[in-house]
């Protein structure tokens, strides 16, 4: 779990620093590699010596490092157990193990479904439903981890887009809401950003996050993978970023976002540049790619021109549309 209260802190935009800039940069950069359980003992050590010195960002770097440590063997026990339980038939307890498993941060979804131990559990709606959190703790793995920035690049993109306070925002395809709190500090307290996804896993963790942060101008509503409900004419901007690929039918769902931006807005959409597993083994799979100029003959039968095109990010097209 640490892993992923890493990656909220890390999100949080401008107010906590995006690039994990000042004194928490300082007293983490001696903290860069890999830790194991060996490590624990040294960790406490000057976690110990931090905390009487009273350098509390030394201490919670520490304090996130042993973490780190423990967190795989600790998972790993707690399958361990819950799959163990599950072959004495002793349902119940299977059942709490693996739930207090996945709420430490087990993320293996695919291992679950085919472990043998829970065979007579797969056709139950509560395991699926564990499941189903095994693969969002996977998913938030992947849209926080440590390196997207390499190639994602959001303060870039942020400025490119220059949000104005009020402005309202929809971030389609929000997943763990990566974007969507930067771009509510950005729009301000006056503006409102709508947090839309499909997923009700991912709903959940942007519902902590709302909370967690206090961020009054962050609403949020599950949508259907064809229909983005927007109401008309009702935002300024629609963010989809690593989302349209998921839309079968974009011309469609284009038609859709049209009608739902308001006079002079405007279609964001960043998505992946086509390249073989070969070359990129993450991302999209090859069936889901396709290329920028695909995408604007897709647009303009929905009706939306290209306003401005980027070409700073690495492995993404960054296209601003507007209506014809």
């Amino acid at each position: 779990m640490i892993r992923l209260m890493n990656a909220f802190v890390k999100a949080h935009g401008p107010a906590l620093t995006i690039a994990f800039a000042g004194p928490v940069l300082a007293a983490s950069l001696c903290l860069a590699q890999e830790v194991t359980l060996a490590d624990l003992p040294r960790l406490k050590t000057q976690y110990d010596q931090a905390l009487v010195a009273a350098d509390l960002a030394k201490a919670m770097a520490l304090a996130e490092k042993m973490a780190e440590a423990t967190e795989p063997e600790h998972v790993e026990a707690l399958y361990a157990a819950a799959a163990l339980h599950a072959r004495l038939g002793h349902r119940e307890k299977a059942y709490i193990w693996l739930t207090q498993s996945i709420g430490a941060g087990f993320n293996d979804r695919a291992r679950l479904l085919r472990e043998e131990a829970f065979k007579e559990f797969r056709s139950e709606e509560l395991f699926r439903s564990l499941a189903r959190k095994a693969w969002a703790n996977g998913y938030t793995d992947l849209l926080e981890r440590p390196d997207r920035e390499d190639v994602q690049k959001s303060p870039e993109i942020l400025a490119a887009l220059a949000f104005k306070p009020g402005e309202r925002v929809a971030d389609i395809g929000a997943g763990t809401g990566y974007f969507t709190f930067q771009v509510a500090d950005a729009v301000g307290p006056n503006g409102l950003v709508w947090a839309l996804d499909i997923a009700p896993e991912m709903l959940e963790f942007l519902d902590f996050r709302v909370k967690a942060r206090k961020s009054g101008n962050v609403k949020l509503r599950r949508v259907e993978s064809d229909d983005p409900k927007l109401e008309p004419g009702s935002v300024d901007t629609i963010l989809m970023i690593d989302a349209i690929h998921y839309v079968k039918d974009r011309t469609t769902y284009a038609k859709k976002l049209a009608a739902g931006l308001a006079p002079g807005g405007r279609l964001v959409i960043i998505d992946y540049i086509p390249k073989p597993l070969s070359e990129r083994p993450w991302g999209p799979p090859p069936e889901q790619q396709f290329p920028k100029e695909q995408l604007d003959a897709e647009m303009s039968a929905a009706g939306f021109k290209v306003l401005k095109a980027h070409d700073f990010l690495p492995e993404q097209f960054f296209v601003i549309y507007v209506r014809q």
